[in-house]
């Protein structure tokens, strides 16, 4: 395969990967930004409101644009990248980073990450805490152990010296000189 076809096949699949992850960073962002956040305890203000406006309208437009420079961004950087495993390293530095922000948002807005905070183990556990701690290990091992997988072999990758080329003469033997 052409080398130029290779690295940007590597650079848009780390692309694509980094721009799905980052959606879950984007859409809370963006709609706490454009005040259509759904609050965990509405009050009465929130049942006068019929209509939240245009900004539903335009929510789903302006996350995937922004995923979509998301992902422009990550495979032009990554392309730029001249040696193919500090490439893929870089890549999956940049989808376990990701993922790492798409677990700190997905813990912050379903508010286990408050519960975290806030918790004194000498209440003993409540339904909330028992549901929290099983959600967190549903959802948070596995968002954990992926991003510190890739996070690890994205900086081995990054520091391991590139083997030296073979000499003519083969194995264990020298050069001709």
């Amino acid at each position: 395969m052409n080398p130029n076809t290779r690295r940007w096949i590597i650079s848009g699949i780390f692309g694509l990967i980094a721009g799905w992850a980052m959606g879950g960073v984007i859409v809370p962002a963006v709609s706490a930004l454009l005040g259509v956040m759904v609050r965990p305890a509405p009050g009465p203000r929130d049942a006068a409101i019929t209509w939240p406006g245009p900004a539903v309208d335009v929510l789903p437009f302006l996350t995937v644009g922004l995923q979509a420079t998301v992902v422009i961004v990550v495979t032009l950087l990554l392309a730029r990248v001249a040696e193919e495993r500090r490439r893929v390293g870089w890549g999956c530095l940049a989808v376990g980073g990701a993922i790492l922000l798409n677990g700190i948002v997905l813990l912050a807005v379903t508010g286990v990450l408050g519960w975290l905070l806030d918790w004194n183990p000498s209440d003993g556990a409540s339904g909330g805490e028992a549901s929290a701690g099983f959600f967190l290990l549903l959802l948070g091992l596995p968002y954990g152990l992926l991003c510190i997988g890739l996070l690890v072999s994205g900086v081995i990758l990054l520091r391991r010296r590139p083997s030296l080329p073979l000499q003519e003469g083969g194995p264990g033997r020298s050069a001709p000189r």
